[in-house]
């Protein structure tokens, strides 16, 4: 797809993302490592915010949307078509036709 600077980006999905991202990679980053590695580590994880929502955002321009979240909104039900209905055929002496009913 091409980009579209009308699409909406959803600023607030990437930001929960990018936030949720963090609170987990940071117990494990305590857990993990320790000393003076840990102050490397947490400024890494502030720096791939703005990178992560960056990214995001052109994705987004461009018409990427992650499949669960088009499974998660309920489609627009298009109406049932109308059955195709085909003309009757022509009568055959199999079915009466040319001849007077008794």
């Amino acid at each position: 797809m091409a980009w579209d600077s009308s699409r909406p980006v959803p600023w607030g999905r990437l930001i929960r993302e990018w936030l949720v991202y963090v609170v987990v990679m940071l117990v494990v980053l305590v857990v993990v490592i320790d000393g003076a590695d840990r102050l490397g580590a947490v400024a890494g994880l502030l720096v791939s915010g703005p990178l992560y929502v960056a990214f995001g955002a052109v994705l987004a321009k461009f018409g990427y949307k992650r499949e669960r979240l088009r499974r998660a909104r309920p489609a627009v039900a298009d109406p049932e078509p109308e059955p195709i209905r085909r003309p009757r055929p022509a009568p055959t002496k199999r079915t009466g036709g040319g001849r007077p009913r008794r």
